[in-house]
């Protein structure tokens, strides 16, 4: 693969990025002939711009089931949402201090290595880190200034779904569903450089329609297919190839689904609305197939969670509800939709609404606090360019776009260069 320059400098590494700041610009490199623009620049504070002006698509027909045609015109929204936001318990914090090791009778065969008093004080006086066993490091200092209304942060991934027996889609005809994968991280985290482990706790979502929405008059209902899962599970049992015997047309092939893009997420708390914002990573540029899925450098969706209690549309219902326990139903307060919260994504069946917000900025999402923190803690789209940032910084260090596919445990050798434009 050819090599890709980072716009900032060499030596700037992941914690030095947390420490000064935001991270920078995007990754440079040539766009192909015919490449739509390039996302939008991340500053230390960014700059919520006019939204990016999309190239019309004509939505496509769909191979899905009738019960699967969640109209969006169905769905509607209760107009007073439960406005208390959820209690989040703080995360135990480990004991970092540095022990010094007793001194050995053998002469030292090399003095750099070394550490002499003065570095061993700064280094019990670093703000105490958990590290994880993967690049995600743990920051008490991070966790602090982070404001209150992120409830939730992590990587996301997005994937499509060829239509059966499809084994080259070449547009949106060719496609039969797209979803979308969770993958949390501590509230306090930030990234490093290295492959990403691959813990139990990610969340598969679907979403019936091809497209995200992209006004405020689009809305589409989903649900959570797995919860509390390994992307290895996922990869194995729901993304990966599949093929079934039919009695009129023999045998069916399910093609495997193909990620499109990654990004960091944050599922944000604004006012009586919660959000679900993005920032994309990979691919360094947007094509053709990114844009046409609804998906800009960076935007978020208002976010809803619907109340098993009261029944979907008659399109849009799932043989089982979620198996929501006592204290999480109570939360929904006997309302049809209130806004989203991480627990009640943590088990599978449970729906949720996704409604047309910002694209190339964060809108609302992106400003949100409550007045008391204005003057104290960071806005939630600073932390999110902070996270992108230390995400672009490690997929530069690894194999550029092509990281996508190591994250995800795929075999990085069979597949190509990541599916941007149609063929």
């Amino acid at each position: 693969m050819p090599a890709r320059t980072s716009t900032r400098q060499a030596a700037v590494k992941a914690n030095q990025a947390f420490a000064h700041g935001p991270a920078g610009s995007k990754r440079k490199g040539s766009a192909p002939k015919g490449s739509l623009p390039k996302k939008g620049k991340k500053d230390e504070k960014i700059k919520e711009g006019a939204a990016y002006e999309k190239p019309s698509v004509t939505e496509e027909a769909q191979e899905i089931r009738p019960s699967e045609a969640w109209s969006d015109t169905q769905a509607t929204v209760n107009k007073q949402p439960t406005e208390a936001p959820p209690q989040r318990a703080e995360e135990p914090v480990t004991d970092g201090a540095v022990k010094e090791e007793e001194e050995t009778k053998q002469p030292v065969l090399d003095q750099e290595s070394k550490k002499s008093p003065s570095r061993e004080k700064d280094e019990t006086e670093k703000p105490k880190a958990e590290k994880t066993g993967t690049p995600i490091r743990e920051s008490v200092e991070r966790e602090n200034i982070i404001p209150s209304t992120i409830l939730e942060k992590g990587i996301i991934y997005f994937f499509f779904r060829p239509r059966v027996n499809v084994e080259d889609p070449h547009s949106m005809s060719d496609v039969a569903r797209s979803f979308f994968v969770l993958r949390p991280t501590p509230k306090g985290a930030q990234l490093e450089t290295g492959p990403l482990g691959d813990e139990a706790n990610c969340r598969l979502m679907m979403l019936p329609k091809k497209k995200f929405p992209s006004s405020g008059r689009e809305r589409d209902m989903g649900f959570v297919e797995k919860a509390k899962v390994s992307l290895k599970t996922l990869q194995e049992k729901l993304i990966a190839k599949s093929t079934y015997e039919t009695q009129t047309r023999g045998e069916r092939t399910t093609p495997e689904a193909r990620p499109y893009a990654e990004g960091v997420y944050a599922i944000i708390k604004e006012g009586r609305s919660s959000h679900l914002a993005y920032m994309l990573t990979i691919p360094e540029k947007l094509g053709d197939i990114q844009m046409d899925f609804g998906l800009y450098g960076r935007g978020s969706f208002v976010f809803q969670s619907k109340n098993p209690k009261y029944p979907g549309p008659a399109g849009a219902r799932l043989p089982k509800d979620p198996e929501y326990p006592a204290e999480v139903m109570a939360k929904f307060h006997d309302l049809r939709w209130v806004p989203t919260e991480p627990e009640f994504l943590d088990y599978p069946s449970s729906q949720f609404l996704m409604i047309g917000g910002a694209h190339d900025n964060l809108g609302k999402a992106g400003e949100a606090l409550p007045g008391a923190e204005k003057e104290t803690k960071e806005r939630p789209a600073d932390e999110l360019a902070k996270l992108e940032g230390e995400n672009e910084e490690r997929v530069d260090s690894l194999a550029g776009d092509h990281t996508i596919f190591n994250d995800l445990g795929l075999d990085a050798k069979k597949y190509g260069e990541l599916p941007k434009f149609w063929d």
